[in-house]
């Protein structure tokens, strides 16, 4: 994945804080920084968090306290970071599907990725479908197959309508021209029980909430939905060498916010602050363990540049997808 060019130009507010005296913000942080991860304990942006906040601490010098605020497929802890106060003392571990699809599909989340200030990327990871062993299915060419030879008898499980993965598999069925059964689930691991339980035919999820169930063999690895294979598992195919579903390119990222309006030396400081973390070899070398692909350090106004691209994207899938806004 590449990073879109710098934005050209500056908005007026950074603009006034540019030019303050920096000696403002030289102590900051001055007392522990709130992270809010809008999931519950445990899960897979939870890790993510737990992994950076102790070296995040040692470069900022004060403690960062994980606050796990959970509820509506991430829509509530990040309305909370947007309503928090803008002195960088609450700061968001947010996701694709939290950031920008929530808003796009659910407007009652009352806010949009422009309430929030980009401070940097943490990383990539897959969208993988797994299948249960019984139906030896071992790629996606071979998911597609199966589907046709059994129109409308495929299950496959997915987080809530307008998530990442439901989306994915929505423009999955529309490239592949296959009809298969979406049923909703409020988790990954859920999913992931019951296709192992042969009550689901297939699943879809962050690929990291699957990886040792397929090396474990619980679960068939069949593909993942982005153009290149994935760092998690590089023996699963991708959509990029389905010729069904050539173009598809689907994948979720991760990164550090802050509310709208915190000033631009605290999120600058932030962000070298984040980038100078995920140098080390030890943050690394886990996060390659899970299967997430770390990000190139890149200016706030980059990462924000590609937020809004992502956002555009999304926008127009969710219309030709049809999903119904609640």
């Amino acid at each position: 994945m590449k990073f879109l060019s710098r934005l050209a130009g500056a908005a007026a507010f950074c603009a006034a804080i540019a030019s303050a005296p920096t000696a403002a913000f030289a102590q900051y942080p001055e007392r522990p920084v709130k992270l809010i991860v809008p999931y519950a304990a445990g899960g897979t942006v939870d890790v993510f968090a737990r992994l950076i906040a102790p070296d995040l601490e040692a470069k900022i010098g004060k403690p960062v306290i994980i606050e796990n605020i959970q509820g509506a497929g991430g829509a509530i802890g990040v309305a909370r970071a947007v309503r928090a106060p803008n002195d960088g003392y609450t700061i968001l571990m947010g996701i694709v599907s939290d950031v920008v699809l929530a808003p796009l599909t659910e407007p009652s989340a009352g806010y949009t990725y422009k309430d929030l200030e980009a401070i940097g990327p943490l990383g990539t990871s897959g969208l993988g479908i797994v299948a249960n062993p019984a139906l030896k299915i071992h790629n996606l060419s071979e998911l597609i197959a199966y589907a046709k030879k059994n129109p409308g008898k495929v299950s496959y499980g997915a987080t809530g309508a307008g998530s990442l993965p439901a989306l994915a598999m929505e423009d999955f069925k529309r490239r592949a021209k296959v009809e298969m059964n979406f049923i909703p689930y409020a988790s990954a691991s859920k999913i992931a029980v019951d296709v192992m339980g042969g009550h689901l035919d297939v699943g879809v999820s962050g690929l990291p909430a699957l990886l040792e169930h397929i090396k474990g063999g619980k679960l068939s690895g069949v593909g993942v939905l982005s153009k290149d294979r994935d760092l998690g598992n590089k023996d699963m195919i991708s959509a990029g060498e389905t010729p069904e579903l050539k173009g598809a390119d689907f994948f979720f990222w991760t990164g550090l916010f802050a509310p709208k309006g915190t000033a631009a030396p605290i999120v600058n400081k932030l962000n070298v602050a984040f980038a100078e973390v995920l140098k080390e070899q030890k943050v690394r070398s886990r996060f390659a363990d899970l299967g997430v692909k770390i990000s190139e350090p890149v200016t706030p106004q980059v990462f924000g540049a590609f937020v809004a691209q992502s956002n555009a994207q999304y926008e127009q899938l969710v219309k030709q997808s049809g999903t119904p806004k609640n």
